[in-house]
């Protein structure tokens, strides 16, 4: 399985890494739903694992990947 990584950037310098599976359609994937998503709306970041975070689309300044950074 292949995964494509990314960090987001928040307004107070905190950098979250995160990732998702490579083959999921763009529209479902992280960058579509935060190019889509109202700026009061809440992403969950995290696993069962490690736990979850709650970040308003407020709170980030950006959405990097690789060389490409999403506003």
């Amino acid at each position: 399985m292949r995964y494509q990584t990314y960090v987001l950037h928040l307004i107070d310098g905190t950098a979250i890494p995160m990732a998702e599976d490579y083959d999921l359609p763009a529209e479902k994937g992280i960058v579509g739903h935060f190019s889509k998503a109202a700026p009061d709306e809440i992403f969950t970041v995290g696993d069962r694992l490690l736990g979850f975070a709650y970040i308003p689309k407020s709170s980030i300044v950006y959405l990097e990947t690789g060389d490409v950074i999403v506003r």
